[in-house]
Parts: structure tokens; sequence; C-alpha cells
């Protein structure tokens, strides 16, 4: 949660136009994601100096979504802001008041992640993080055709992603991350949380047993925490036996929500590809199957259509 003591100032981002809610990271946002990543004063966190062109990428990029994601997001989103250095592609979290009243959500975008590439090559690249480099196999998604293979797509896949975690946010889907464990109620009181995961006795969020594989809680995106890349083809053999959309989708429930919900869109609602391969080399030795026709995905499936369709 990021306590903010600038109140007039949020309330003023969340009175604009939802694509003018678009800007530089405030010192305050920076000064959060530098608290949540331990980041040293001497590497700290800037803010980014961006040409209109890069902005309007951003604002496209979300114009372009589906009305009723607008719909949905003109409530809570506070805005998207930019910054370098933040150490994952974006950060989304809640605002409020010195008094804990929840103002909105805000997203932080890091630059860095797009300044040099198109959407397919954002994808595989993320796609890879949690694997150490080297090994004989590489990771290659297709979230774009050749033609719309560009920088403001990538950002658009992003940006739903982190649009799911936006409207978690006092939702019915899943417990609110900020409020802590011993607030969390019941499991099945929670809508998607009970599709693949349960509250353990201590608080904890786990997948519930027919949906845990093989080294999942390994898995680490955006670290330096890395697995064997010889394990690739084994631990996308093993997701495919869950109900999760992919393997972000399987590191924790939020990321579970925001994957299903940016796939959904992107894929179902707005008819883009999404095809992942494992390669060795220029040969393809596995196919991810595609998830949206699979039985594994029928109850995220409905779900999504219910809530989008309202």
């Amino acid at each position: 949660m990021i306590v903010s003591s600038d109140v007039e100032y949020w309330l003023k981002q969340a009175s604009l136009p939802l694509l003018d809610r678009i800007g530089n990271a405030s010192e305050e946002l920076l000064a959060y994601v530098a608290k949540v990543n331990n980041t040293p004063a001497d590497l700290g966190l800037i803010q980014a100096k961006l040409n209109p062109d890069f902005l309007n990428d951003i604002r496209t990029a979300i114009a372009d979504m589906p009305p009723a994601v607008l719909r949905l997001l003109d409530k809570p989103l506070l805005g998207v802001y930019l910054g370098h250095g933040l150490g994952s592609s974006a950060v989304t979290d809640v605002v409020s008041d010195p008094d804990g009243k929840i103002l909105g959500v805000v997203t932080l975008m890091d630059a860095d992640a797009f300044l040099c590439r198109t959407a397919n090559d954002w994808a595989s690249w993320k796609e890879n993080t949690p694997f150490l480099p080297g090994s004989a196999f590489q990771v290659s998604l297709q979230i774009e055709t050749p033609e719309n293979d560009h920088r403001k797509n990538a950002m658009q896949f992003l940006l739903l992603h982190e649009f799911g975690h936006v409207l978690t946010a006092n939702s019915e889907f899943l417990p609110d991350w900020w409020i802590g464990s011993q607030k969390f109620r019941s499991t099945d009181e929670y809508s998607f949380l009970s599709l693949s995961w349960q509250i353990a006795m201590n608080g904890d969020i786990i997948p519930l047993l027919r949906h845990d594989f093989e080294y999942r809680k390994n898995l680490r995106f955006y670290s330096d925490q890395q697995v064997a890349g010889d394990l690739i083809p084994g631990i996308y053999q093993a997701m495919e036996k869950t109900g999760f959309s992919s393997l972000y989708a399987a590191t924790n429930a939020y990321d579970d929500f925001a994957e299903a919900f940016a796939m959904y869109v992107h894929s179902v609602m707005m008819g883009k590809p999404y095809q992942l391969s494992i390669r060795s080399g220029d040969a393809i030795v596995m196919e991810v199957a595609d998830y949206w026709s699979s039985p594994r995905a029928r109850s995220r499936k409905q779900l999504l259509a219910d809530y989008l369709s309202g």
C-alpha cells in the first residue's frame, strides 16, 4: 500500500479523463518502489524523461482496449506513471490517505523494459526471465502478428496484466493483498481464488494439490534467482496439466488472475495471437496448446466472460 500525504493530487488525477491519467512517476511513487525493492540510495529509481511518441503509445495502447475494460477501469485507476529502474516491467498497488482510506489504484511502468523491444521481443524476454541463460532451450512467445509487432502492443499486453491487478482491488475475486492474511475470509468466499488456490491455516495462499507442480515454487520472474534452463520443457509440460493460463500465473494467486484477465482480453476479446513454443536453436521442440480452447480453461473463461459482459 502507498500511503500518500498528498490526497488532493490523487483526487485531481482521479477526476481526469482516463486517457489523461498518464505521466512521469512522482518522487513519492519512486520512493515507494525503492523501499519495496530495497534499492540502495546510489542505485535509486529515477523519473522517466520520455518523448511524446512514447507517451502516445501508452495512451493508444489503453484507448485500443475493449470498451468494457475501459468502463471497469474508470473509477479505480488513478493513472499509469513511468520511471526507470523499477526492477520489473511494472508495479501496481493501492494508494491510501494517511488514515487508511483507499483512494484508488496506481500502475508504475518501467520505461527501460520497452525502449528497445517490440511486442514479441518483450513477451519472449519476460517468459525467459525465470531461467538461467545458456541452456539448450529457450522460450518463444508471440503475442502479435508481424505487422503489429511493435512497442505499443507490448505495453498494451503488460498494461492488461496490471489492470487485472487494479480490478481485483476491493473485489470478490481475491483477498485484498494489503489487509493482511488475518483479515482474509474463507477460500470459498472468493470466486477466483477457489478455482485453483486455498488459504492455508497460517494464512498463506497456496495452490490446490492438483494445480501444483515441481519447481513451481522456484519460479521467479524478473529475478536473479533463476532455475536451470534445461528444465524448461518439463516445467511447461507440468503446467499444462493445471488450470493456470501461463507460467507467470502459476507463481501466485494475484498474478494468476492478472494473467488470465490479460490473456482473455488479448486473445478472446481482441482476437490477437498468443503462441508459446520451446525452441532449441532454430528447431521447435514443444508447442504449448492454445489455453482458451482447452478444457482446463473452462472455469476461468466462464468467470471472465460473465465479468466482462456486464
